[in-house]
Formats: C-alpha cells, structure tokens, sequence
C-alpha cells in the first residue's frame, strides 16, 4: 500500500519530515524543454533539504510518446544528474549513506516505462 503527498511546484513549499517520506517520485515533462532550467532549480531545492537526505528518488521524464521530447541522456543533463544517480536494477547501497537516485523515461498516457521506475524505487522503501 502506498501514499501519495503531492505539491504543486508553486505552491507555499512546507518542511518535509523524513518519518513521514519513504521515497521522492519528481515528474519532469521531457517534451517541454524550455522548463528544464525550472525543473532543475525545484529538484536541487528537494536534494538539498536535509531532510530528505537519506530518502530514494525516482527522477520520471515523461511524454517521452511526443516527437523531439528529451532522451534521458539530455533529461540527466539538464537536470544535472549525470554522474549522480546510483544505477538501475537491484542495487545494493548497503550502509554506503549513498542516496538512491535513478532516471527512467516514461509514458504515462501511453502506460510505459514508469512501472520499471516504481519497481526500482520499491527495493529501497522499508
């Protein structure tokens, strides 16, 4: 069973509680690529809060079903994540203290590629 706690990017940002966060699923529309710089600018504000600090993250670019949408190459780019995110499959991060993070492109009108970022994310929620 899972919960869901979802914040608009505009909305007055509120403190999160680790207790209360098993893991971060950040959506960033691949398509609308002019965004990325904003997109970029919420996601560094949520990695940066201590807070979240030992939570997992699924980063999803979606709309990946639309022409000249973003390869996740370019998303990791933009984002700024190319030599951080810890590997897809099972990893296992031991007591490293290395944050799960992981890229995975989907489709969410089109029902791809999104599950394999949620089965990803699962082996790391207690």
């Amino acid at each position: 069973m899972c919960s869901f706690k979802f914040q608009h990017l505009f909305a007055e940002p509120s403190p999160f509680q680790s207790e209360q966060v098993d893991a971060v699923v950040y959506l960033v529309d691949a398509y609308d690529k002019e965004r990325f710089a904003e997109s970029k600018k919420e996601l560094d504000a949520l990695l940066s809060d201590d807070s979240l600090a030992t939570v997992p993250f699924l980063i999803l670019g979606n709309k990946i079903d639309i022409p000249y949408a973003a390869s996740e190459e370019e998303l990791r780019y933009h984002m700024g994540l190319s030599n951080f995110t810890t590997g897809k499959g099972n990893v296992n991060l031991g007591e490293s203290n290395v944050r799960p993070l992981e890229v995975f492109m989907c489709s969410i009108v089109s029902k791809m590629g999104y599950g394999e970022g949620f089965k990803w994310v699962s082996q790391y929620i207690k």
